[in-house]
């Protein structure tokens, strides 16, 4: 699932020319495909969120220093090589403040600049708020009883609901601030971990007719192709409608891991799919360093589908060889700090 939710966004990012050139159902159900950062928010919600309450269960505290040294490992090898690459060889006259990127705080700069950098650079607002997210949160699973969880976290999802409210009605160009500030996101991350709290207490399963789950991935196409995702012009539209995509992909989530159907165990199972998400990062924050390279070569300019095609295998290519050689080199200290299995 973390191979699919990346390769919705490369494809986004790839069809760019499309949602220039024509005014169709199809251009709108692109234009919504950054959705599936959001489940990328419900997925490391649930996954962190889980975890840390196994290992709370099982040893009777939350190691901290092991759970910041898993993180640092996991994200901060790509996420500087990136910035790296950015500066050494991308640099264009765009403004960058690298070091607000340097500490995770990309996302905040992104939105007092109202605008994006470059291209390199700007999926790091997610990892940004994810990293916010990891900061707070194993402390607060630690000192929290159990039994009261879920009221913080239905506190923050609440709270993220009112702050979406609150800077429609008070920021005037608010597109930036309700898309990338970590309190407008964060209600996501939360719902992941309401999920994982009540999988923690009542294991789900669920066997429903074969019928239900392409008739639910059915209706979600066809939202995808009807609304906006990303018109914040109202309070309701900023703060409610991003639920009309977001429960969906929690329900995707939910009868993809937990439901005993055949299509789902194949796709489980298949090989090229879990190496694939084994590279997901590497192709979420790659594909935007190689679309900028390919930006620069005039005669793809006209060549749009053989772009596309370029921009998808050497995202894939590059993803690979970064997994392999450099960021596996990490994945294996990290082991040694697991206090439970993934």
């Amino acid at each position: 699932m973390r191979f699919i939710a990346a390769f919705a966004v490369l494809i986004f990012h790839s069809s760019q020319w499309y949602h220039y050139k024509f005014d169709t159902p199809f251009k709108m159900f692109l234009h919504n495909l950054p959705v599936a950062v959001d489940f990328f928010f419900m997925l490391s919600g649930f996954l962190i969120i889980y975890l840390l309450l196994v290992e709370k269960e099982t040893t009777g505290t939350i190691s901290l220093k092991n759970f910041y040294i898993r993180r640092f490992l996991r994200i901060f090898p790509l996420y500087y090589l990136i910035i790296l690459i950015a500066y050494l060889f991308l640099q264009d006259g765009t403004q960058v403040a690298w070091n607000k990127f340097m500490y995770f705080w990309g996302n905040f700069w992104l939105i007092k600049q109202n605008a994006w950098t470059l291209s390199a650079l700007n999926p790091l607002w997610s990892i940004s708020i994810e990293e916010h997210f990891y900061l707070f949160i194993p402390f607060l699973i630690w000192v929290t009883p159990v039994k009261y969880l879920k009221y913080l976290l239905w506190s923050i999802v609440l709270f993220s609901f009112g702050f979406r409210i609150f800077a429609t009605l008070t920021v005037p160009d608010n597109w930036m601030t309700i898309y990338m500030h970590t309190l407008s996101q964060m209600d996501l991350l939360a719902i992941g971990g309401l999920l994982a709290l009540y999988h923690y207490h009542k294991p789900m399963k669920f066997n429903l007719p074969q019928w239900v789950y392409p008739s639910l991935l059915f209706a979600f196409v066809i939202f995808m192709s009807l609304l906006d995702s990303k018109d914040y012009t109202t309070p309701y539209k900023a703060s409610v409608k991003k639920y009309v995509f977001d429960i969906p992909l929690l329900f995707l989530l939910v009868f993809f891991v937990f439901s005993d159907n055949k299509y789902f165990e194949k796709i489980k199972n298949n090989r090229w799919l879990n190496y694939f998400g084994k590279i997901s990062y590497g192709i979420y924050l790659y594909n935007a360093f190689i679309i900028d390279l390919l930006d620069r070569i005039q005669w793809l300019h006209e060549h749009y589908f053989a772009k596309i095609w370029l921009d998808i295998g050497l995202t894939l290519l590059a993803a690979s060889i970064s997994y392999e050689f450099f960021e596996k080199q990490f994945l294996k200290l990290k082991r040694k700090f697991s206090v439970v299995n993934n």
